[in-house]
C-alpha cells in the first residue's frame, strides 16, 4: 500500500516535501543520546519508508537529517553515522513492499562483516541481541513471503507489515552505525576506543536501544494504518500499490 512515483507526482513530491520538514523537526527533538539516535528522528524513519516507498523516504529522511544535524550540529564524526537512518528508511520500504531479497541480502551482509572483524570476537552479544533478533526476525518475513503465509484480512496484512517493516528497518540502521563504528574501524580512528571502552559500550547498548525500538513500534502501529489510509485517499485511486514491485 505503499506510493510509487506512477501516481501524481506534484502530491507525491509535495508529500516528501512534508515529511523531510517534518524529518528537520524530529532531528531538533532531542532525547537521551545513550544508545544509537540522540533525537526523535527514529520514530519517523520506518513510517517515511512504508508511506513513500524506499527511496523516497530515504531521500525525505536524509534530507531532514542532514538539514536538522546542519542546524544544531553535534560533531563531524555524526555526520557519517547520520546516513543509518535514510538507510533504515529504505530498509522499511523495501520490507513493506514485500521485496525480501535485497532486504535479507544487505542486511546479511552487514551481518556478516561485523563477525569477521576480530575485534568483535571479544564483545559481548548481549550488546547486539536486538540486531540478531531483527535478522531472524528478517528470515522469518522471508519465509512467510516464500510460502504465502500472509493472513488473508487486509487489515490484518497491513498491520503484520508495519510491525516488519518498522522493526527490521530500525534495525537495519542500528546495523549501519554498529558497521560503520566496528568494522569502518571508527571507534579508535573518530573516538580513540579501545576494545574495552567498546565492551563497556556494548553492555549499556543492549538495554537502551532496544527501548528506544519498542518506543517507535508502538507509535507506527499506532498511526501507521490511518496515515496510509489518509495517503491512499488524498492520491486517490491512481495510487500505484507496489508489494509486488
Amino acid at each position: 500500500m505503499s506510493i510509487s512515483l506512477t501516481t501524481d507526482r506534484s502530491r507525491f513530491v509535495a508529500l516528501t516535501a512534508i515529511f523531510a520538514a517534518m524529518s528537520v523537526v524530529a532531528d531538533l527533538i532531542l532525547i537521551p543520546s545513550a544508545g544509537i539516535w540522540d533525537s526523535a528522528i527514529f520514530i519517523l524513519s520506518p513510517l517515511a519508508g512504508v508511506l513513500l516507498g524506499p527511496f523516497a523516504g530515504a531521500v525525505a529522511i536524509g534530507l531532514g537529517s542532514l538539514v536538522g544535524h546542519y542546524i544544531f550540529f553535534r560533531d563531524i564524526y555524526e555526520m557519517v553515522f547520520m546516513i543509518g537512518a535514510p538507510f533504515g528508511a529504505a530498509m522499511a520500504g523495501l520490507i513493506y513492499q514485500r521485496r525480501w531479497k535485497p532486504a535479507l541480502g544487505v542486511y546479511s551482509l552487514l551481518l556478516l562483516g561485523y563477525f569477521l572483524e576480530p575485534v568483535t570476537w571479544i564483545l559481548p552479544l548481549w550488546g547486539i541481541w536486538d540486531i540478531l533478533a531483527g535478522f531472524c526476525l528478517l528470515v522469518i518475513f522471508s519465509l512467510i513471503n516464500i510460502r504465502n503465509l500472509w493472513p488473508e484480512n487486509e487489515n490484518s496484512q497491513t498491520l503484520l507489515g508495519l510491525l516488519f517493516a518498522t522493526i527490521i528497518g530500525l534495525e537495519s540502521d542500528i546495523l549501519l552505525r554498529v558497521f560503520i563504528l566496528v568494522p569502518g574501524q571508527t571507534y579508535w580512528f573518530f573516538y580513540g576506543f579501545d576494545a574495552g571502552v567498546l565492551q563497556a559500550i556494548w553492555l549499556a547498548a543492549g538495554i537502551l536501544t532496544p527501548l528506544k525500538v519498542a518506543i517507535a513500534t508502538i507509535v507506527a502501529m499506532i498511526v501507521g494504518l490511518p496515515l496510509l489510509r489518509q495517503f491512499r485517499a488524498q492520491l486517490g485511486q491512481n495510487a500505484t500499490l507496489t508489494l509486488e514491485d
